[in-house]
């Protein structure tokens, strides 16, 4: 029997040859998952048994530009993908190809439904207006406000009639993209420290001032950097990777330390650690609302690719 994909290759876009005990063939494309599941680049997952596997492989890496090659709408599922891998919800079900995902703590996209099917919709398997009904009623059993992420310009007939129906918005985010390679080397300073690990302690919690957030990032291997100042550490930033994707969060400055420039020795050493293990392209998530921090990711190159408008039902 051919040994499986495993561990080592999750995160790694493969494709995968099965045949079934009827000889029926398939074959997968998609970034691995999970030793069982494959996430296919619509964004959906897809399982398959590994004993019925004849052969596979790793997709080669082509060297495209982030935010550019494929339909704007499959680049949309691509990065929201990545988002959700990178930071897990406490509960996920799916409603067609609307995924639900609720997390304790989490106001925003581990708390949301993200549409990945076809337009106008996302596809969630019934009437949409059944597919709303069902939302809240999902949410309020899990004690939470109802919300939905829409991103555009993918869904705009979504996000128009979810305003239609009374769900008023809330947040507006930027989901901006960048190769590593437009990240100039940084330059040291022999005021600031910077550490690395890849485990989020309670001292590189106590900065960001969420330890309820924890329980999340745990669930996914990441890197963790913090900047110190005279031992303290004034700001931190987290970085996970998945399908060739290097996915920023978590990004904060202490605000006494503010307007330093140690926000961007945090994004610069995220793009080292990205360098280093071999990430072509980054993205992060900002809040448009949030300028400071928009005019910090412009200044460093990263590039406006979609936005997602983050709607709750009260």
């Amino acid at each position: 029997m051919i040994s499986p994909p495993g561990a080592a290759q999750i995160g790694t876009r493969l494709t995968i040859a099965l045949q079934d005990s009827q000889g029926n063939t398939e074959e997968l494309l998609g970034v691995l998952h999970d030793v069982r599941t494959i996430r296919k680049r619509d964004g959906s997952l897809a399982s398959f048994d590994p004993n019925s596997i004849t052969h596979w492989r790793v997709v080669k890496k082509v060297n495209a530009k982030a935010g550019f090659g494929a339909p704007l709408s499959m680049r949309i599922r691509e990065l929201e993908a990545a988002a959700t891998t990178t930071w897990p919800a406490d509960v996920t079900t799916e409603y067609g190809n609307w995924l639900l995902r609720a997390s304790e703590g989490d106001t925003r996209q581990g708390n949301s439904v993200i549409p990945t099917g076809a337009r106008p919709f996302g596809d969630p398997g019934m009437e949409i207006e059944v597919a709303l009904i069902e939302v809240a009623n999902f949410y309020h059993q899990q004690g939470l406000t109802p919300g939905i992420t829409v991103p555009l310009p993918a869904y705009t007939k979504l996000d128009e009639y979810l305003a239609a129906q009374g769900w008023h918005l809330s947040t507006e985010l930027h989901c901006m993209v960048i190769d590593t390679s437009d990240f100039t080397p940084r330059t040291t300073d022999s005021q600031f420290t910077v550490k690395i690990s890849d485990e989020p302690t309670d001292t590189w919690l106590a900065v960001q001032g969420d330890m309820a957030l924890a329980k999340i990032m745990r669930r996914y291997w990441a890197h963790y950097i913090s900047v110190l100042i005279e031992g303290q550490r004034v700001a931190t930033g987290r970085i996970a990777f998945t399908g060739g994707w290097g996915v920023i969060t978590r990004v904060f400055v202490k605000h006494e330390y503010r307007r330093q420039g140690i926000g961007r020795i945090v994004m610069h050493t995220l793009a080292e650690v990205a360098r280093a293990q071999d990430c072509d392209r980054l993205t992060l998530q900002v809040d448009s609302s949030n300028s400071p921090a928009v005019s910090l990711c412009n200044s460093l190159g990263f590039r406006l690719h979609h936005r997602d408008r983050y709607r709750v039902l009260e």
